[in-house]
């Protein structure tokens, strides 16, 4: 068989290839899942979360966008702006995820759907080349019931737990007319955020004047920055004006316990505020005294302080200068500082002693870049020993390897330690002092920022 019979087989042999090779690139394609995490009955006004996951071959090489999205007749907030990092198997092909969760609020009972959530991203579809993408996520349905024996259709308030606390910054019993007593009441709700706290009732008793404070609005976090509850400090300042017992009413705030089923009420007890008479004023009795005279004005006096006013006005003025440009200075030095070579390699070296993968590549890339060593691994190749090139190179496997690669651990103990003699071999070509520090450039070196502009 001649060679011009044979290409007609062969051109059908490559085409039926690259066909079965772009279906398989295909059948990988990005995805996106939503999950209900709070799990039972949701009632109006529980705040419950909800799991975005998207997923993509290979790995990200952009992080996805999760938008901030409205719900009708219900508050959505995402309070943690971290993401989770997630691998995944689907048919055989290894899958790399980032799930972000929305805390979602429904005010009233009924059916809930998420609106269409467009999520962008960049992926590597393609091992080394970024491959632009976007994900829509499915439309998750929710029902939301009333809560029991709410009246006219309001949401009410439904948490895990409510405290109240209450402190007064003086003894309600000691007050004299003319006293002022300042109450501050917390509120702690488990499973609810602070904006969502209703605002307890601090009215004053006829006779007596108010004056409430802006609240707080903060939240309780776990060891691992979870948010555990929602924290709401409000403040009101009584004056009382007039001797007497004054009632101050107390503080109760119902709300649904979804976990027990039941109406429960928090409370912080009332205070009784007994107010005594002031000091009487004491009337002198004597004759009027006589009218001043009208002395003459010193002129001396006044030219002696006008110039002491002066000459004040003038030290204050040299010293503010003074300290506006000690200020720069120490500004300037401390942009420096920050914007160094030593700075960026510090970075490195922190990142190794924490041992944070994905820091100590966004580090050594922008050391790298900064000291104009691109690509870096020729730098590795150079100026790094065997060990530490392997280390290295267990870590990039560790970070964009297979699936099963991900568990390993890489040498981070020796892959510090093997960076700092690299840098310091590094630094030796650029330096004509052999003698510097081993770990640190000094503050200031004109010689190593001199070779180092030539070199770029």
């Amino acid at each position: 068989m001649s060679a011009l019979s044979r290409m007609p087989r062969l051109l059908v042999w490559l085409v039926g290839l690259s066909l079965w090779l772009a279906g398989d690139a295909l059948a990988a394609n990005p995805f996106a899942r939503a999950t209900l995490a709070t799990k039972g009955t949701i009632y109006a006004g529980q705040q419950i979360e909800i799991d975005i996951d998207v997923f993509v071959p290979n790995y990200f090489l952009t992080p996805p966008q999760f938008p901030l999205f409205d719900l009708r007749g219900a508050e959505v907030t995402m309070p943690d702006d971290r993401g989770l990092n997630l691998n995944e198997t689907v048919d055989g092909e290894a899958f790399s995820g980032i799930r972000k969760t929305y805390v979602i609020t429904p005010q009233a009972a009924g059916n809930y759907a998420l609106p269409t959530i467009v999520i962008p991203f960049g992926y590597a579809a393609v091992p080394g080349q970024v491959t632009q993408g976007k994900v829509t996520v499915p439309r998750l349905k929710f029902t939301v019931e009333a809560v029991p024996g709410s009246a006219g259709g309001t949401p009410g308030v439904t948490a895990g737990e409510i405290i109240i606390t209450q402190t007064f910054n003086r003894d309600p019993a000691g007050l004299l007319a003319g006293d002022a007593l300042v109450r501050t009441v917390t509120t702690r709700a488990a499973g609810l955020a602070s904006m969502m706290i209703p605002e307890p009732s601090l009215k004053a008793p006829e006779g007596v004047q108010v004056y409430q404070h802006d609240p707080v609005l903060s939240e309780e976090r776990t060891p691992r920055g979870e948010i555990a509850a929602g924290l709401r400090k409000d403040t009101a300042t009584y004056v009382f004006a007039e001797p007497g017992t004054f009632s101050l009413a107390a503080i109760t705030l119902e709300w649904f316990n979804p976990q027990t089923g039941k109406t429960e009420t928090a409370e912080a007890d009332g205070a009784e505020v007994v107010v005594g008479a002031g000091p009487a004023t004491k009337v002198a009795i004597a004759p009027p005294a006589p009218p001043q005279t009208k002395e003459p004005l010193d002129w001396l006096w006044w030219s002696i302080a006008t110039a002491t006013v002066l000459a004040v006005a003038i030290v204050i003025q040299f010293a503010a200068n003074l300290f506006g440009r000690l200020e720069t200075w120490i500004d300037a030095a401390m942009t420096r500082k920050a914007q160094s070579e030593e700075t960026a390699f510090r970075h490195v070296l922190d990142a190794c002693r924490n041992h944070d993968r994905a820091r100590l590549d966004v580090a050594l890339d922008r050391w790298s870049r900064k000291t104009g060593n691109v690509p870096l691994a020729k730098w590795f190749e150079r100026f790094a020993d065997p060990e530490t090139r392997v280390a290295f190179a267990r870590h990039r496997k560790s970070r964009y390897g297979t699936p099963q690669s991900h568990h390993e651990r890489p040498d981070f103990s020796r892959l510090r330690s093997g960076l700092k003699s690299a840098r310091r071999r590094w630094l030796d070509e650029f330096s004509d002092d052999g003698d510097e520090a081993l770990d640190e450039l000094p503050k200031l070196n004109p010689v190593f920022d001199s070779a180092l502009r030539q070199n770029r």
